[in-house]
């Protein structure tokens, strides 16, 4: 038996980021280290290698495991261009990282955008604004979410949902789970749980959004109530993402001991039981806001507390 694939924290590394969106391509197409290796005609330590988050891979070899998976070999061979550029010195915030088309199986084969469109954006769309209410207050934890997208392609027709949902540390339940229901702005298609902590969706928009055009859309997103909520929760952009509004509803009667603001963190600091951030103040209603702009790719925003 293989050993267990680690997950890896998008913690801002560009080669982390690329082995991330490597192995979801893996993933998507079922492929074993084995088959892959197989089919690639390299050998099965250079293949999980390349999927890895340590070493950046050779373009050849990125190539043929895209060739492998069926993946689309002009955009990642782009892809790794950025990515060898940022380690060269370049920046992070240049990175397009997939999916380009939306999920990478959605349900009738489709993509974001019609065949031929024009697009500014290389994923049809840039997100504006993201509004989060978190309440921690209730039963079961429960956030509503209001996103701002903007199309910059002709006819937007759907807009990939991912979400991660980490594991607390004092959860031993076999079960792991979560709940997206949508309040307005379209209806959910497909679900997907390729991994023990990522969910993914996909909107369908009620009619095509031109480019230039914003669209709004609202989620309800729950977990099951007996599952223990790790004690953050942060936004971490894949894509351009311009302003982040985070408001947390504690429990009054059991207010946290404290609440850290992270604020472009790698995702490391994140699970740090101390992350070493500026603290921020409980008041009586026991709510705590906090909000973000000029955020950058594959850093995290948003709040982390201590339990009471």
């Amino acid at each position: 038996m293989g050993r267990p694939v680690k997950d890896i924290e998008l913690d801002g590394s560009p080669v982390r980021l690329f082995a991330f969106w490597l192995r979801d391509l893996r993933g998507t197409a079922d492929l074993t280290l084995q088959q892959l290796a197989h089919r690639t005609g390299y050998g099965r330590t250079t293949v999980s290698d390349a999927m890895g988050g340590v070493t950046f891979p050779s373009r050849r070899v990125t190539l043929a495991v895209v060739e492998a998976c069926e993946g689309d070999l002009k955009r990642w061979a782009e892809f790794w261009g950025q990515v060898r550029r940022a380690l060269d010195g370049g920046t992070a915030a240049d990175l397009t990282p997939p999916p380009w088309d939306g999920p990478s199986a959605p349900p009738d084969g489709g993509s974001v955008c019609p065949p031929g469109c024009a697009r500014v954006e290389p994923h049809g769309y840039y997100t504006e604004s993201v509004e989060t209410r978190l309440r921690l207050d209730t039963p079961a934890p429960e956030a509503v979410e209001r996103r701002v997208v903007v199309s910059t392609c002709d006819q937007l027709a759907r807009i990939p949902l991912a979400f991660s949902v980490p594991r607390h540390t004092d959860d031993g339940r076999a079960e792991h789970g979560l709940h997206v229901s949508v309040v307005q702005g379209g209806r959910l298609r497909g679900s997907e749980h390729p991994y023990e902590s990522y969910f993914r969706q996909e909107l369908a928009l009620g009619a095509p959004v031109p480019a230039g055009t914003r669209h709004t859309y609202v989620l309800r997103l729950r977990i099951p109530s007996e599952q223990p909520m790790a004690p953050h929760f942060v936004h971490i952009p894949l894509t351009r993402s311009e302003r982040f509004r985070l408001y947390v509803r504690f429990d009054p009667a059991r207010p946290p001991r404290a609440v850290w603001r992270l604020d472009g963190v790698p995702t490391a600091v994140i699970y740090q039981r101390v992350p070493g951030t500026p603290a921020l103040s409980v008041p009586p209603d026991a709510t705590v806001a906090a909000d973000f702009t000029g955020m950058k790719v594959g850093y995290g925003y948003g709040l982390r507390w201590e339990d009471a």
